[in-house]
């Protein structure tokens, strides 16, 4: 591969349109790189993003790209190697993962492209053609009745697996279990039901409740504390008999052997845009399939790039199970992309074009607007 090299890096910011009511978007941009090369090839790759951190991620691009220029984007092993040795010194941070996975991620397509085949042939080949998804419908909702009309627009949708955030309506524990209830209820049990606590700072209420709401059949109980304590996080799993997923906010397969040897959760949901890209997604699989661990990819990212790179890293793992979407971004997808893959009846089928299968159109996010700052959730203060 030594005739082709990495000509330029290019990022873009591309803000989220003000969400509808009832509809979730946090307000968060999404940033997209694309590399060229010398051949006239070129691929996309896509950052995850926290809202007010995009150009930090993009700054670290941009330092990425110093090294880069005239590299042969084949060597992806060798760039993640050295990335995390020698460029982080390994002191990775998220943000100096997430601009590392964007790159990888174009790298990868971009291979696929010279090869003049999709990167799941590239990753071993097809463990299956068509990757199921569940619906995450946020939280932020008027009323209870207006998640249920939201939940059950999903399934007539097409989709068989709900997401919902009970924890996050400033409810005590009786609420939160009567909420879970109620959207159960309204569903019925042909559809699965996920809880995410969204990272409680109160192990003893997200222990509570995950034992009261175990008759409910919930399909998975995610995050039900911060990653800053596999200690707890495997006791929490011991004592309940719901499923545990962490992994969203964890960098890099050595996060990921510390869930694993801990024992903390029976579900891994790897986002490909934070731990590394697609072969460290792939990676993490293999630490978690020798455990008996599955891996469901966290999946906050735009339905194009990042969703295109998880198709393709999960149509290659054994123990993958459901992929997360995110329906209220779909709308924005369809003017980033021409192509973006249609989801029929919970299912997306893997594309069999080639690199990662994305077209995008650059034309508008070169137009997109810069991001205004947004204010945090919660401003600096003194606890009461």
């Amino acid at each position: 591969m030594s005739e082709l090299r990495i000509t330029d890096i290019k990022t873009y910011i591309v803000p989220m349109f003000p969400a509808e009511e009832g509809k979730f978007n946090k307000n968060k941009p999404f940033l997209f790189v694309k590399l060229e090369t010398n051949k006239g090839i070129y691929g996309w790759g896509e950052a995850y993003t926290l809202p007010n951190r995009e150009r930090s991620i993009q700054m670290h691009i941009e330092e990425l790209k110093t090294q880069l220029i005239d590299y042969d984007p084949s060597r992806i092993k060798n760039f993640q190697h050295w990335a995390y040795n020698h460029f982080g010194e390994k002191r990775v941070g998220i943000d100096l993962y997430c601009a590392i996975s964007g790159i990888e991620m174009a790298m990868w397509d971009i291979m696929g492209k010279y090869f003049n085949t999709p990167v799941y042939n590239l990753l071993g080949g097809l463990v299956r053609d068509k990757i199921r998804v569940y619906a995450n419908i946020s939280s932020g909702f008027k009323t209870l009745d207006d998640e249920i009309y939201r939940a059950r627009d999903m399934v007539d949708q097409g989709f068989t697996a709900i997401k919902i955030y009970p924890f996050l309506y400033g409810l005590d524990e009786d609420g939160i279990v009567e909420r879970v209830a109620k959207v159960r209820e309204a569903l019925g049990y042909d559809v699965d039901l996920l809880v995410d606590v969204w990272r409680t700072e109160n192990p003893r209420l997200a222990l509570n409740v995950a034992k009261r709401i175990e008759q409910y059949r919930i399909y998975w109980y995610e995050e039900p504390i911060a990653p800053d304590n596999y200690d707890v996080a495997a006791e929490i799993r011991s004592k309940t008999s719901l499923p545990i997923v962490a992994g969203e906010c964890i960098c890099g397969k050595r996060g990921f052997n510390d869930v694993i040897r801990k024992n903390a959760a029976e579900i891994l949901n790897a986002n490909v845009g934070v731990a590394g890209g697609i072969l460290e997604l792939k990676e993490i699989a293999a630490m978690a399939e020798a455990n008996y661990v599955k891996v469901c990819p966290h999946n906050c990212s735009s339905p194009t790039v990042s969703t295109n790179a998880t198709i393709h890293a999960v149509a290659t793992i054994p123990n993958f199970y459901i992929l997360e979407t995110f329906p209220s971004y779909r709308e924005m997808g369809a003017k980033l992309s021409s192509n973006m893959l249609p989801i029929e009846n919970g299912y997306i089928r893997v594309p069999d074009t080639p690199g990662l299968g994305i077209e995008m159109n650059e034309d508008f996010t070169m137009r997109a607007p810069t991001p205004t700052r947004r204010c945090p959730p919660s401003k600096p203060g003194v606890s009461t």
